[in-house]
């Protein structure tokens, strides 16, 4: 598993933590003013400034149409870019390629839509960074895990993210059996409802470790 994001963060203290311990990116939440991780473009830019280049930056914001995306992307300068759209993703393709393979496509996922998203994912997994599969958007709402597991057979080579419901309790039977090229986790890591807990995020990234080292002995 090669990406670990932990998302809706505010401080930058909490993005040191994450660098210290092993995160390989760390998100910000931006023009979904229902979240209460949602920050302002001033206060992700002030963020940004102070975050050395050893960890990706992921902008993570719901959109309407690709000028939109394509509005922010220009305004604010991150790694990556994690689009959740509310439109038919064909529109994305008067994307450029370059600027695509900087996109995180976020997909909702439920057993209705199975079909779709698989069909949709071989289709574009190669344009985009990675193909993020939620239920959840930052509610803590654990994923169906036979689902994800069927969407991940049926998509081979793709570069697929879970998010959605991720815990100490169930993150070692995500890397062992779904094996993703990347993991997610937001509302897990908080003491209340968009505040994180540095011990609580320090302890996540410190069982990634001994999982890993327990999958390489």
């Amino acid at each position: 598993m090669e990406f670990v994001k932990i998302c809706g963060l505010k401080k930058i203290e909490e993005v040191q933590l994450c660098i210290n311990n092993g995160a390989t990116a760390v998100g910000f939440i931006y023009n979904v003013l229902e979240s209460p991780r949602n920050l302002e473009e001033a206060e992700i830019k002030a963020l940004l400034n102070k975050i050395p280049k050893e960890i990706k930056t992921v902008l993570v914001f719901k959109t309407k149409n690709v000028s939109e995306i394509l509005e922010i992307m220009t305004k604010i300068e991150v790694d990556l870019y994690q689009v959740h759209c509310s439109f038919n993703t064909p529109s994305l393709d008067e994307i450029s390629s370059e600027m695509k393979r900087r996109i995180i496509i976020a997909l909702k996922v439920n057993e209705g839509n199975k079909s779709s998203i698989i069909q949709t994912i071989n289709l574009k997994y190669n344009q985009f960074f990675a193909i993020l599969l939620d239920s959840s958007e930052g509610r803590g709402i654990e994923f169906n895990f036979d689902l994800i597991l069927e969407i991940l057979k049926k998509t081979c080579g793709a570069r697929v993210i879970i998010a959605g419901g991720i815990s100490m309790g169930n993150v070692e039977k995500i890397i062992k059996i779904l094996n993703p090229f990347g993991i997610d986790i937001s509302s897990s890591l908080e003491s209340e409802n968009g505040i994180k807990d540095p011990k609580k995020i320090m302890k996540f990234l410190e069982k990634l470790i001994e999982i890993r080292q327990k999958i390489v002995v």
